[in-house]
């Protein structure tokens, strides 16, 4: 027959196990808890595991405490993988749970709380969720401090060397900016449940049925992101970044919209977040399929925790499967997701890594993609970029029958490209005098988009008489034109926004070689967008269309000098340099200064 205490263990909801055999080693004065704790099971003198030990006889022990051993079982922290135990329904990292170091509330002991809150176990959380200050560990009797113990009983509130009051220790009080964000990973990890569900119900509504292991997890990974330093932050620093990552959990879907990686974070921390981190919602849904209502318990989650960053299990698409839902080529899918523009979630095959598409992704992005992909490859044909095609769409030259199951938005606009091609070919004139090729004429436009609508408009009612190449089809349909040298004047002073027959939404973004046509470059002048925002790779990039119209108005290459003043190179650059025009990006001078300087009538 077990031996029982002679007085009850005293059970105040939210205590950790150790702190209840802490304390009741006190209040039963046995000086060592090793005295109690070797009767069940636990062969370890200086390491009391009580909350962890597969040894330990918990009947026995809560027959000892005089309690029930459904309260030491609901205490305890049962192993769950090989690297993770849970803690009142959430997965942690076995690592991340202090069972060696008795922190403490110096204001919570002031104010009469004198039990362990099982919180101030977690080694992620530097403050008290009860006292609302900075945990501490030392009690300052002895000139190095006594780090306090489990082995020694003198009770939680008390130095076990010294026996005084820890509530005497001074205490560093959390700010009180950062506490309402800071109750939210404080519920989050509440032994409660209905302190729990309070804090899932400072979630957007999506967010409210989500694992709460998930939650934590993402917000840890946020503040490993946050602090990069080499050396560990201090308490207070730390609480504030636990604040900032709260705020971007509670701010979802869009606390982190415009956020870089931090210079110092490792790429695989900052990938985990930015692909976890929009999809959270997805977790929700899986707890509510298979619950019915919001569990904050992780059994219900489709989120797999692994070491500090798991794996949302979503049914994620193959591209096959991704192209089949979304009406979409399977190759422009592949090079989407290449591009950043799909979150790039990925499938382990042995030695492969596959790409895989979420499929609530999918039905957002293809209609976009169906459109960008089939206007790119006409304005391919026609030679032109894909700015250009959209000005013949507003001027109705290119017109592309409506997609159906029968006819897809790719062959759609080929059969348009097809058909303007024809067009053009039957308007073909006699041009008289010097001729130049129509892409050197247009190029006279400088500073903005090139009016590839209105010069359109123009060769087909007859205003700009043209001819066309033979055997140059790999140029497209305006690398075949040729026009009279004295269309350039003509062709120059037409309008980039011709009056809109149709509506239609350009492209905000474009990519290189159509932000290098619009500065006049050569295809190789990729200089020439250095420092200009982008997305998608750096083999593959994008650019905003407003900053690189903004960079055309400010600068001017020396080829676009040249070949406007009828002078050479080499004279422009001397002229520049020699009156210190400067430039405003790499290869590109000033523009209204170097106009001045070259173009001026008699300047030469």
């Amino acid at each position: 027959m077990v031996r029982q205490a002679r007085r009850a263990a005293n059970l105040v909801p939210g205590a950790s196990l150790r702190g209840l055999v802490f304390d009741s080693c006190y209040d039963n004065r046995i000086p060592h808890t090793f005295g109690m704790l070797r009767h069940f099971g636990m062969p370890n003198r200086n390491r009391v595991l009580v909350s962890e030990s597969e040894h330990l006889n918990t009947g026995g022990l809560a027959s000892a405490l005089r309690i029930d051993e459904a309260e030491v079982l609901r205490r305890r922290y049962p192993l769950r993988s090989s690297g993770h135990r849970e803690f009142f329904g959430i997965c942690i990292m076995r690592s991340r749970i202090e069972d060696r170091v008795r922190r403490f509330s110096p204001a919570a002991i002031a104010r009469g709380i004198i039990y362990h809150p099982a919180t101030h176990e977690l080694r992620d959380l530097p403050f008290s969720t009860v006292g609302w200050d900075i945990l501490q560990d030392a009690c300052p009797c002895e000139d190095r401090g006594v780090v306090q113990n489990w082995v020694t009983v003198n009770g939680s509130s008390r130095c076990h060397s010294c026996g005084g009051s820890l509530g005497k220790v001074t205490s560093v009080p959390v700010p009180e900016h950062l506490r309402p964000s800071l109750q939210f990973v404080a519920g989050l990890v509440d032994p409660d449940p209905t302190v729990q569900r309070a804090a899932l119900a400072m979630l957007p509504g999506e967010l409210q049925s989500t694992s709460r292991t998930l939650l934590y997890d993402i917000v840890m990974n946020i503040v490993r992101a946050l602090d990069t330093d080499v050396e560990p932050a201090d308490p207070l620093s730390r609480t504030t970044m636990l604040a900032q990552a709260c705020q971007i959990v509670i701010g979802w879907p869009n606390g982190l919209t415009g956020a870089d990686r931090p210079a110092k974070c490792p790429e695989h921390r900052w990938d985990w977040i930015r692909r976890t981190y929009p999809i959270l919602d997805r977790d929700a849904a899986a707890s509510s399929a298979s619950t019915g209502s919001p569990a904050p318990d992780m059994r219900s989650s489709a989120y797999a925790p692994s070491r500090s960053g798991g794996r949302l299990q979503t049914n994620f698409l193959s591209a096959m499967e991704a192209a089949r839902l979304g009406g979409v080529d399977e190759q422009a899918l592949k090079n989407a997701w290449d591009d950043g523009i799909f979150t790039k979630h990925v499938w382990t095959l042995g030695a492969r890594r596959v790409r895989v598409f979420d499929p609530g992704e999918v039905i957002a992005i293809a209609p976009t993609l169906r459109l960008g992909g089939s206007r790119a490859i006409a304005a391919r044909h026609l030679g032109l970029p894909v700015y250009g095609l959209e000005q013949l769409l507003e001027v109705e030259l290119f017109t592309p029958i409506a997609p159906s199951r029968e006819l897809k938005q790719i062959t759609a606009h080929r059969e348009a490209a097809y058909r303007l091609v024809a067009k053009v070919e039957d308007k073909v004139s006699v041009v008289s005098g010097p001729t130049v090729p129509f892409l050197d004429a247009i190029r006279h436009v400088s500073g903005r988009p090139k009016p590839w609508g209105a010069a359109f408009v123009a060769l087909l009612n007859g205003h700009v008489p043209f001819s066309l190449r033979r055997g140059a089809e790999k140029t497209g349909l305006a690398g075949r034109i040729i026009v009279g040298h004295d269309s350039i004047a003509d062709l120059a002073s037409m309008s980039h926004e011709p009056v809109a027959r149709a509506p239609v939404h350009r492209s905000e973004e474009w990519v290189g070689a159509d932000a290098i046509e619009c500065l006049n470059g050569a295809p190789s002048s990729t200089y020439l967008l250095e420092g200009l925002p982008f997305s998608g790779t750096a083999s593959k990039r994008c650019f905003r269309a407003d900053a690189v119209l903004k960079r055309a108005a400010a600068g001017v290459t020396t080829f676009d000098l040249s070949r406007r003043a009828g002078v050479g190179t080499r004279r422009i650059v001397t002229r520049l340099e020699e009156n210190n025009v400067k430039k405003v990006a790499p290869g590109l001078w000033e523009r209204s200064a170097a106009e001045k300087l070259t173009l001026v009538p008699g300047s030469w």
